[in-house]
């Protein structure tokens, strides 16, 4: 055994080809080297659990619901200014396709603490109190202008849906849950006031229904003003009925019909079934929505009342100007109930004809005049869009006429309600009014 000892002490004690280094210490060296390289690994790691940890307290919602009683302490700890309280996800309607970006969001009405010190930086030039602007964000889906730039890529222009005329832009934005959203940036110099903004939205927030675009969210920051909806990806009405995919693929007769129905069911629960009342004051071709079962959604829902006067005035003189408004409002001004009726009875009838209700390349400009003259010739048949596949009945066509016809009463105490408009649209019902009496100027 001691003969061993001095031969291994020999052999440690040898000098090596790396550099002359004796055995030993090359030994010891590459102990230490293996030693500190994993060292640094596990500090990797550590590092990297830790910011894994941190993005999914930002990003993701917490996995157990927050109760009521525990919700101000959320509100009140900085640490989680930036986390989106815990909700349940709707049912997803339609299959969607690979996102382009991604983004939390939920589906329905929470709030987010993240917005409060933006909002109440914001008080003094808004004149928003704190305690007031804390409320509004508790009851309502707010998101940070940061966040809204995120989904839409910086506001990317190959993001841009459309411009909407006077009501601003329209972006599209895909939620994390492979969800789509169409982001609204509004034309600030026309909305109302920050408080009162938000007291609108969150009426239009609740506002739920099959044939109406919902409402996800909204911000509130600075100068903007940017709402956030469901996107509904097959197009708008007017495309269909007068663009490039109504050519293409023009709308059988039933879809038609199921346009229609649903219009009115929309209209009928914005009219009779919320409270308060909604109004749209907007209703026209290009404001209907389809998803790809043809359910048509009424989008803009609440939108006159976010802003002014002036952007009122403006959008009831383009109103106007396209045929959809009543003339007794395009005299006083005033829009209600009656007046969304009257646009849903130029709407059946250019659903039904194809044309537009104001066309300056026909004879008879305006639509109500030409539909009107058919009936009084008796030429009913010849009202149907020359693109529909196929005919529908005489029967129906005449009832569905009569309909538009008992819309667009010129005297508004005879135009019906959107409910009765539904009962009269049910294939069974007896309308009694003769069609002559609708013809009158």
């Amino acid at each position: 055994m001691s003969s061993h000892v001095p031969s291994l002490k020999t052999k440690l004690s040898k000098h090596t080809s790396f550099f002359g280094v004796q055995l030993w210490i090359l030994i010891l060296s590459l102990i230490l080297l293996f030693l500190f390289i994993i060292l640094i690994f596990l500090l990797l790691y550590i590092i990297f659990h830790r910011r894994r940890k941190s993005y999914n307290a930002h990003f993701r919602l917490p996995e157990n619901p927050i109760s009521p009683k525990n919700r101000h302490n959320i509100y009140s700890s900085s640490s989680l200014d930036k986390r989106l309280l815990s909700c349940n996800i709707s049912e997803i309607e339609m299959n969607l396709s690979k996102p382009e970006l991604q983004f939390l969001f939920s589906d329905q009405w929470h709030s987010k603490s993240s917005v409060l010190t933006d909002l109440e930086s914001a008080a003094n030039s808004s004149s928003l109190s704190a305690s007031i602007i804390s409320e509004r964000c508790r009851r309502g889906n707010v998101f940070t202008l940061k966040e809204i730039e995120m989904v839409t890529n910086g506001f990317a222009e190959e993001n841009m849906i459309r411009t909407s005329g006077d009501n601003g832009v329209i972006y599209r934005a895909v939620l994390l849950d492979n969800r789509r959203a169409a982001v609204k940036s509004l034309i600030s110099s026309s909305v109302i006031e920050a408080e009162d903004f938000i007291r609108e939205v969150e009426i239009i927030g609740q506002v739920r229904h099959k044939n109406l675009v919902k409402l996800l969210g909204f911000c509130v920051e600075a100068y903007n003003r940017i709402l956030l909806y469901e996107y509904i990806d097959n197009g708008n009405l007017y495309q269909w009925l007068h663009g490039s995919q109504g050519e293409a693929r023009p709308l059988k007769w039933d879809t038609r019909m199921k346009i229609i129905q649903g219009i009115a069911k929309g209209l009928a629960y914005l009219h009779e079934d919320i409270e308060p009342k909604i109004v749209h004051q907007n209703l026209k071709s290009s404001n209907i929505l389809l998803d790809h079962q043809w359910n048509p959604k009424i989008s803009d829902v609440g939108l006159p009342k976010l802003h002014g006067p002036a952007w009122s005035i403006s959008t009831t003189r383009a109103l106007e100007n396209s045929g959809y408004l009543a003339q007794e409002s395009a005299c006083t001004g005033t829009l209600n109930e009656k007046s969304d009726v009257y646009s849903f009875g130029i709407l059946i009838m250019e659903i039904v004809s194809g044309r537009l209700p104001v066309d300056h390349s026909q004879p008879q400009v305006f639509l109500i005049d030409w539909l009107k003259s058919m009936v009084s010739k008796q030429k009913i048949a010849y009202v149907l869009d020359p693109k529909l596949p196929e005919m529908p009945s005489t029967k129906e066509l005449k009832r569905i006429v009569l309909i538009a016809l008992r819309c667009v009463d010129p005297e508004v105490k005879h135009r019906p309600k959107m409910g009765d408009v539904i009962h009269m649209l049910e294939p069974g019902d007896m309308l009694l009014n003769d069609v002559r009496t609708m013809i009158s100027p």
